[in-house]
């Protein structure tokens, strides 16, 4: 017996057969659970069997919205074409059938990326590109992107291009350029989901352009503004005509008359301004209108209908907070300062445009040179192959197009409501206005974030028409998944609040879910029922709800209680045994992955929630779209690796020590960082050995041989050994949401590798590589780990499970407010709305909303929200046979009595006549819980225990579609929930064998196993000896040599003590010696690290930059410096090399800050005051801050260029700064019991190098505190010897000079 077909359906499958046309394009707007993809497969199979008018799979194109899509929709065409051969004796149907099964690997069924790939493939030649052109991964074109645009940024700020000053001020702040390079890829990323990028960047620019000669009244923005005033004038005319009945009544509130009669005048007064300044007059003097009390004594309001009084003053209420709200209102401001503000504007915007196309640019040709490409590159370049040059405003087709459209018969697309404008002109552009088959639900559009623009089949849904159309619309308004009193209170509730006005959507009667499943004689203890709204009132044990619901939502305390709520209702349920229906209508016993518990977002909950029911004894795993790198484990292992990048950081540090790979506790943690002064990694040592603590005595270990590997080899390497030494993916394993958590740890991994496989090395750079995607919230995707076939309950996000059902759905925490913190931001940006710019004060820093920020926030808002009701109609129709919806509310009331804002949305709503509730109420709404409230508090049973919570005696319209729905709302006392203590069922003996680390079943092992697991590595003391060292290592080693020796000599000076007003002196006066910011106790015995040099350059081998290269046992003088002066930190950015400092300035940081001056300025003759200001001027650059400024030493600086030494850089015609060598030499010079030929390898930066007559002279810079330079050629023999070797190796050029030159000693030491 074959598929029963609705009408809808059918005509679906057959169009255009039942019309009177040849061809036609449908639009096939299809209601969740109605057999979409089912009637899209038998679509095919019909037009591969009709032998009227033959059709080859080859000649369809279909396009799906994943590729698990695509390779479901293959899968399910193959088997109807296997079936309809089987179904059929004709031999010519089966010839054709079996060709066309046979054809079908060849079909183009995919993503529309895979054919756009497809496409350049085929027509490569065309277009100017490599043909051996591969698609980036995500961490290299991030990378990638992070180039360009720093490479772009600071050519912006040579050439003073862009306005770039203007945006810095605006967009960044005193540390860095993220702001501004945020917005910037945020710009880019929306532009580029358009078809015409630049073009629609240019267009958004108009605007402000157009602003500048006009008044500000006749813009866009300004006659925007205009007409929501006068519709917030018209509302306040409605009410006051409804006041004026009731005041007219008998039993109205006469008394309040005086307050009718000055909102009256009031709003006179603002129907009476014609012109903008008018208006804004009138606004600012609607305060004297407002200033009368709703005052009534209670013997006063016993001569008055309580009905009428309550009414009047709700009314008048509203009218109070508008008219308050318009003394704030943009008409306030003058056209002459909105149009001044125009005028500030319009720099910054275009500078921003045009600094997002050079952008666009830039990229585009990087990719082209590397050969490179990424996702949306194959959408653009597919678009250009497809478009005829010239028509880009108004796309027409190419040869190129011509011949697709020749080649496809017909274009199918899924879920069409999740495409964009890019995606939309490249189906227009090889297709026809009539062989066009769209599928979708505009209800269902849920992937703004994506780009993804629900617009498109809003139009086409409107103006589509009926059969005979050339572009016809077909409704498949039949549900077949959920049962039908789910479908009605899903209707019930959205005929209430999706509106035009509110949502972009009218729900009527041709949008509504029409019951397709029907359950016949179902058992007595069948799950389904009532839809239930389950609410925990926590108001006893929280503050009073006025006080407290701008924080509703996000309590984790009552988070917990609701999900002890919901744990101990799966249990009722699932102890009951009920029964659920199989989609055959069979019933069977409930298991638990019959369950899903769907939340607006997992972030901070998911994991939780799997912890506490498994402990209650309920398998559940959650997988969450993001929150990747703020899992656990992740952070875990970032922290780690972070470690042993710098060890020096004590954060991190912290955490690895504190969590179960070391194992520290608070007490014991406290016990290190109370040892002595400096770093946790600089006190572990001599703590470990006074302690004998063996555990960390094992991880210093574990973190030498890390370090080693993190220098010799990369990054995978590095986390396989973490993996395999602390044996951490069964760590992870063992830990609640095990698999999920085992899977991400061997993810990061293959992460890793992916990383390291597109050329780039080093941890230190993917550490940043991880932080940039973290900063720019481009998270990854956690792993995913559980199959349909997994009893266990899930856990998932409401976007996860759109296209799934599960028997019973619980959609939990209702209440959470959502997510605005989008429409913050100081650039709003709109497809239709533009671009929105706050406006910016420069000198006080402070940016403010301006006419188009509001505007275009107001329709982002509008948007959001709207999307924000399809995501709850998703949520809705994930339920087979059983819908909860659970949350917690604060009350509807504080403990004076007063109404809530939930009890004040009750008794709005309830008042409320007709069917669709007002589009303010709507709007208003900031939770789900909201929406759900103000639509069952209209259900005759279902919203009663909502109106009588707050007592309400109004009249209520009932008489509403579906209204027979049966809804349940209970509420609950939420003290008696929040206990996830859930005790295991195990046997205490058991549990004491475990705490003993006791087998709990004797198992005798194979000698095999033992003589494994006992395994000992014959070469242990070859894996303790490395194989790389750095420069700052090498002298390191060589120093401790000559302190043993006695050979290194120590300087003792007086105490210098600063005047705190003489800031730039400072620098001169502490070479050598610390700073301890503390005014009154001097410490003397301050401990000054020589030279930071090596170590600053000591990057790329990963080693600690706040490590000093030589340690002397020196005793150095402390010099005084106010706190006023150097407050908290003397500084505001660090360079890398201070970042693990906090409190004190030793010598080896000036002379990091000393280093860092030599390798930013320029090279040139100055004088004292010319070498000042171009000091000043690298902290206008953002080189260095203030305070770091005012710590370099001028003097010393200005004698190095006017040395002869100096002269002769400034001279040279070929000159190198910071320059990293890496070579191999004999182990010996450093190691005595290395053998014979054994190699080191060696890393290194070299200050400078410079050409002279055709051979190098190398210049390394020292801040050392020493006596004369032959202090220095004892210390640094090796180490130039070294970096001559390195260069001349490097270069193939010989060194003819080596320099030392000593900012202490104001000289340069030539070595020998």
């Amino acid at each position: 017996m074959g598929v029963k077909w609705t009408p809808e359906q059918e005509s679906a499958i057959i169009a255009p057969k039942d019309s009177s046309l040849d061809n036609q394009t449908l639009l096939v707007a299809a209601a969740a659970g109605s057999g979409k993809t089912a009637v899209l497969v038998e679509r095919i199979i019909t037009r591969l069997k009709d032998m009227d008018n033959p059709l080859s799979v080859q000649e369809l194109m279909v396009v799906t919205f994943t590729k698990a899509a695509a390779q479901e929709m293959s899968a399910r065409i193959g088997l109807a074409l296997a079936k309809a051969m089987e179904s059929t004796d004709d031999a010519a149907m089966q010839e054709r059938l079996e060709r066309q099964l046979n054809l079908l690997p060849s079909a183009h069924i995919s993503t529309l990326h895979s054919f756009c790939q497809w496409v350049i493939r085929s027509y490569f030649y065309k277009l100017d590109i490599n043909p051996t052109a591969r698609i980036g991964n995500e961490a290299e074109m991030a990378l990638l992107q992070q180039e360009v645009l720093a490479d772009l940024l600071t050519k912006s700020y040579e050439e003073g291009l862009y306005n770039i000053y203007e945006l810095a001020d605006f967009f960044s702040d005193d540390k860095s350029d993220a702001g501004l390079t945020a917005k910037i890829m945020s710009l880019y990323n929306y532009a580029m989901s358009l078809a015409n990028p630049d073009g629609w960047l240019r267009k958004a620019l108009e605007p402000y352009k157009e602003a500048i000669t006009i008044n500000p009244s006749d813009t866009l923005w300004g006659q925007y503004m205009w007409d929501n005033h006068v519709a917030v004038i018209d509302h306040i005319r409605e009410r006051l005509e409804r006041m004026e009945q009731i005041l007219l009544d008998p039993m109205g509130p006469h008394k309040w008359q005086n307050i009718y009669d000055n909102q009256l005048a009031a709003l006179s007064m603002l129907s009476n301004a014609q012109t903008w300044d008018d208006m804004g007059e009138a606004c600012k003097h609607t305060d004297t209108f407002i200033k009368d009390q709703f005052r009534m004594g209670s013997k006063e309001a016993q001569a008055f209908n309580p009905i009428l009084v309550a009414e009047f003053k709700s009314l008048g209420s509203q009218n109070k907070d508008d008219l308050k709200a318009m003394q704030a209102a943009v008409f306030t401001v003058s056209e002459a300062t909105l149009q001044d503000q125009f005028k500030a504007q319009y720099p910054i915007i275009e500078g921003l445009v045009e600094l997002t196309i050079a952008f666009h640019q830039a990229y585009r040709d990087m990719k082209q040179e590397q050969g490179i490409m990424d996702f949306s590159d194959l959408e653009h370049l597919c678009l250009a192959l497809l478009v005829e040059p010239g028509t880009e405003d108004d796309p027409q087709p190419s040869d190129v197009a011509k011949e697709l459209q020749d080649t496809f018969k017909e274009i199918m697309v899924d879920e069409y409501q999740d495409t964009n404008g890019v995606q939309e002109t490249i189906i227009n552009l090889i297709s026809r206005v009539d062989n066009r088959f769209y599928v979708g639900d505009v209800k269902q559009a849920i992937y703004s974030f994506r780009m993804a623009d629900s617009s498109l089949f809003m139009e086409k849904y409107n103006t589509y028409g009926g059969t005979d159309a050339v572009e016809r619309r077909i409704d498949l308004a039949k549900n077949f998944r959920s049962h039908e009193n789910i479908l009605a209170a899903t209707n019930f509730l959205f005929y209430q609040i999706m509106t035009e006005e509110a949502a972009e959507l009218n729900y009527t009667e041709a949008e509504s879910l029409i019951p397709g499943r029907i359950v016949e004689d179902a058992p007595e203890d069948w799950v389904g029922g009532d839809v239930e709204l389950q609410l925990l009132d926590v108001s006893k044990d929280t503050l009073s709800a006025s006080e407290s619901d701008e924080d509703e939502g996000d309590d984790p305390e009552n988070n917990e209680r609701e999900l002890d709520f919901i744990i101990q209702k799966i249990k009722e349920i699932h102890a009951a045994k009920k029964k659920v229906q199989n989609p055959d209508g069979t019933f069977r016993q409930i298991e638990w992955r019959d369950f899903a518990i769907l939340r607006r977002s997992l972030a901070g909950w998911g994991t939780r929630a799997v912890e506490a029911m498994r402990q209650a004894g309920i398998p559940a795993v959650v997988n969450e779209r993001d929150g990747y790198f703020e899992a656990q484990e992740i952070q875990l292992l970032l922290a780690l690796l972070s470690i042993i990048d710098n060890p020096e950081q004590d954060l991190p540090m912290a955490a690895v020590l504190h969590s179960g790979l070391v194992g520290l506790d608070a007490n014991e943690l406290g016990a290190l960082r109370l040892s002595g002064e400096g770093s946790l990694w600089s006190l572990m040592p001599a703590y470990a050995e006074a302690s004998q603590d063996e555990r960390l005595l094992a991880f210093i270990g574990h973190m030498e041989r890390w370090r080693t590997l993190s220098r010799r080899y990369g990054v995978t390497d590095l986390l396989w050994d973490i993996y395999e030494s602390q044996d951490y993916v069964n760590y992870v394993g063992a830990m609640p949401n095990g698999l999920v958590r085992r899977a991400n740890v061997l993810a990061l991994y293959d992460r890793a590798k992916g990383y390291e496989a597109s050329g780039f090395r080093g941890l230190f750079r993917f550490l940043r590589f991880v932080e940039s995607l973290r900063d720019s919230n481009q998270d990854m995707p956690l792993a995913n780990v559980v199959s349909e076939a997994d009893n266990v309950v899930r856990l998932m996000t409401i976007h996860k499970s759109k296209g799934l059902e599960f028997p019973v759905v619980f959609l939990s925490g209702v209440q959470k407010r959502f997510n605005m913190m989008d429409l913050r931001s100081e650039l709003l940006i709109d497809k239709n709305a533009g671009l929105g710019l706050k406006g910016y004060f420069p000198d006080i820093r402070v940016s403010f909303p301006t006419m188009p920020w509001f505007y275009v926030k107001d329709v982002k808002e509008a948007a959001l929200k709207a999307e924000e009701q399809r995501i709850l109609y998703v949520a809705l129709t994930r339920a087979r046979d059983k819908l909860f919806m659970t949350g917690f509310v604060k009350g509807f009331k504080n403990s004076a009595g007063k109404l809530s804002s939930l009890g004040e949305l009750i008794k709005h709503a309830a008042s409320v006549e007709g069917q669709q509730l007002p589009t303010d109420i709507i709007t208003q709404a900031n939770t789900y819980l909201e929406w759900l409230i103000m639509g069952f508090t209209r259900h005759l049973d279902g919203g009663n225990p909502l109106r009588v919570a707050i007592e309400y005696e109004g009249p209520t319209y009932f008489d509403l579609p579906d209204k027979k729905c049966r809804i349940k709302v209970e509420l609950h006392d939420g003290s008696l929930y929040g206990d996830l203590d859930y005790k295991a069922d195990i046997d205490e003996t058991t549990i004491n064998k475990v705490r003993e680390l006791k087998a709990v079943n004797s198992v005798e092992l194979p000698q095999e196993i033992e003589d494994r697991f006992n395994y000992s590595y014959p070469y242990s003391d070859a894996t303790r000896r490395t194989a790389k060292i750095s420069v700052s290592e090498l002298k390191r080693r060589f120093q401790e040599r000559e302190i043993e020796a006695g050979t290194i000599d120590t300087l003792n000076e007086p105490i210098v003590t600063v005047d705190t007003g003489a800031k730039r002196a400072v620098s001169d006066a502490i070479l050598g010696q610390a700073i301890k910011l503390d005014v009154c106790n001097v410490d003397s015995d301050a401990t000054s690290n020589a030279d930071s040099n090596d170590t600053s350059k000591a990057n790329s081998d990963v080693t600690s930059k706040a490590n000093s290269d030589v340690t002397s046992n020196t005793a150095v003088p402390t010099l005084i410096v106010s706190t006023d002066d150097l407050a908290n930190s003397v500084f505001g950015r660090k360079p890398q090399a201070l970042q693990s400092e906090e409190d004190v300035l030793t010598g080896a940081q000036w002379g990091t800050l000393m280093h860092e001056a030599m390798q930013w300025l320029p090279l040139a003759q100055y004088t004292q005051s010319s070498l000042t200001k171009e000091l000043d001027a690298l902290v206008t650059k953002g080189t260095f801050t203030e305070e770091e400024r005012n710590l370099l030493s001028d003097t010393s600086l200005y004698k190095f260029f006017s040395s002869d030494l100096g002269k002769r850089l400034i001279n040279a015609k070929r000159i190198e700064r910071e320059l990293p060598f890496s070579m191999l030499f004999e182990g010996k010079r450093v190691y005595d019991t290395l053998e014979d030929g054994e190699n080191l390898f060696l890393q290194g930066i070299i200050d400078t190098a410079f050409e002279e007559d055709g051979e190098w002279v190398l210049v390394d810079y020292k801040t050392d505190r020493v006596k004369s330079g032959e202090d220095l050629i004892k210390r640094y023999k090796i180490q130039m010897d070294l970096y001559k070797e390195a260069l001349q190796r490097l270069t193939g050029m010989p060194v003819k000079a080596c320099y030392i030159y000593s900012f202490r000693l104001h000289d340069a030491i030539i070595i020998d």
